[in-house]
């Protein structure tokens, strides 16, 4: 008898201390239950589990159930609400085509006999305004000097004349717009602009093809 008691004491009291510190286990519901129903197989006999300690166990047991079940409902409703999301951007992609779209980058198409236009966006109202145009390989083609210009949207003109005057070849250019009011810094926003081609989805999202180049949608500004 006196080892049952022994073994009964010693198998609540780990059952108790599992119960009572959850950093010390890892339990899931079955755990949870195999284990109770250990402690009432176990338990002495002459001294029984209290009315009380049962009752918050039975209560943990609950409680552990039903948040297991509100993290897996949480977590299938956020895997539907990723791929709803990921369908929607995918199908709305997909109208953008042919459209001109406003995104954030400092690229300009330049295309035989057109005049493109650099589009930039000041923060503040500025006294000069300064663009430099390179090549694809980084070579300086032709530096603009404007006047001064309001703040908000603005664009300047490029003739594809490079410094000399002397026509250029098309194709992308890359180019720097800086502004100054005074002494004063302003800040600008460089945009791309130009005409979707077409969509290109890679690993489930969709990416717009603006002027051969790839353009995500958290990066479109506006929509012509």
């Amino acid at each position: 008898m006196e080892t049952g008691q022994i073994s009964a004491t010693t198998s609540t009291a780990q059952a108790s201390q599992m119960l009572s510190n959850p950093a010390t286990a890892d339990m899931g519901k079955a755990e949870f239950l195999q284990l109770l129903v250990a402690q009432l197989q176990n338990q002495d006999p002459l001294s029984p589990m209290q009315q009380e300690d049962f009752a918050a166990q039975l209560a943990q047991f609950s409680s552990l159930e039903q948040l297991t079940d509100i993290n897996s409902n949480l977590k299938d409703g956020m895997d539907l609400d990723a791929m709803l999301s990921s369908s929607l951007n995918n199908s709305m992609a997909a109208g953008f085509i042919g459209k001109e779209v406003s995104s954030v980058g400092n690229t300009v198409t330049l295309v035989s006999g057109e005049t493109p236009s650099v589009n930039f966006i000041l923060q503040d109202n500025a006294a000069e305004v300064n663009v430099k145009i390179y090549d694809e390989s980084g070579n300086l083609v032709r530096t603009i000097d404007h006047g001064g210009m309001t703040s908000g949207a603005q664009s300047i003109t490029w003739d594809g004349l490079d410094q000399d005057g002397v026509p250029v070849s098309g194709g992308n250019y890359r180019f720097e717009v800086t502004a100054k009011n005074g002494d004063d810094e302003v800040q600008v926003q460089e945009l791309t602009k130009g005409i979707v081609s077409s969509v290109r989805y890679a690993e489930g999202k969709a990416v717009l093809i603006v002027n051969g180049r790839e353009i995500s949608l958290g990066d479109v500004l506006e929509i012509g």
